[in-house]
């Protein structure tokens, strides 16, 4: 085989095709399919390994929230001796070794993918999480408790919705301002985050409503979970207390809307019964 016909592939109709452009038109193809952004990006640099017989590749990208993002072919961490700042150095784009001079025009249209590709994962993570806490949005909350509900039905395997609902957050608000109560929100969701055992789940759903997905088998341990998770906080969120409603699936529902009703109502009777027992505190503290 000539040079030139490793530098060429067929195109359509037969015409040869530069070995780039060939590269670049699978590869708009694949994004398109591709479910995540990062492994696009690899699997673009370990074709473009494969293709020109390169000792490396890496891609640097500069994404408006995350800054500088820099990628190695295979996924391979880098060499004790070599730092990633002697690539980050070298400014956005492919960078391989040895270099490619005739296919600087490809290779920057296939780092513009890269970038959009990060983008992509980017903007799905952000559509799925709320931007103050961290924690799961409403909707990526949903995403995991409809799967959970499908496992629960179809294995008998049990969990808890709990909705929680910080107590007294309007006033807080009002003393310390919404810069405070931001903060508040923002360390609570932290000690959630922390305190929550590998599996199960947190998210901010309303302006200071949070729901858990715990795997438990029943009512019975939900307050020694609540209580640890208490214990956790500190900083702004140290006097904050909430409270909470839980529905087991699948022994009291096994849909979305029937789960959030039923943990729903006992948030709500919960809240009715703490100020209950508040007014009649007061009342006895009076006489």
């Amino acid at each position: 085989m000539t040079e030139e016909d490793q530098l060429r592939e067929p195109g359509q109709d037969g015409v040869p095709e530069p070995r780039g452009r060939s590269l670049l038109t699978d590869l708009v193809n694949e994004l398109s399919a591709s479910p995540s952004g990062v492994a696009f990006i690899a699997s673009c640099l370990d074709r473009l390994v494969a293709a020109w017989d390169l000792k490396e590749a890496q891609v640097v990208l500069n994404d408006a929230v995350l800054g500088l993002q820099l990628f190695n072919a295979g996924r391979r961490p880098f060499e004790l001796d070599r730092l990633p700042s002697g690539v980050l150095s070298r400014g956005t784009g492919i960078h391989t070794d040895p270099t490619l001079v005739d296919e600087t025009d490809d290779l920057d249209a296939i780092a513009r993918l890269c970038e959009v590709a990060l983008r992509l994962d980017r903007l799905h993570y952000e559509s799925l999480h709320d931007p103050l806490t961290g924690l799961y949005n409403r909707r990526g909350f949903d995403d995991h408790l409809g799967a959970s509900i499908s496992r629960s039905v179809r294995y008998g395997w049990s969990f808890g919705l709990v909705l929680l609902d910080l107590d007294g957050f309007k006033a807080i608000n009002d003393r310390i301002g919404h810069q405070g109560g931001d903060a508040v929100l923002r360390q609570v969701g932290e000690d959630l985050r922390h305190g929550l055992r590998a599996g199960d789940i947190a998210a901010r759903v309303g302006g200071d409503e949070f729901a858990l997905l715990l795997h438990i088998d029943g009512p019975n341990s939900i307050e020694a979970i609540l209580d640890r998770l208490h214990g956790h906080q500190g900083g702004a969120s140290g006097d904050i207390t909430w409270t909470a409603g839980l529905a087991m699936c699948p022994d009291e529902a096994s849909t979305v809307d029937d789960l959030y009703r039923f943990a729903d109502q006992r948030l709500y009777e919960a809240k009715h019964a703490s100020q209950a027992s508040k007014r009649t505190a007061e009342s006895t503290s009076r006489s």
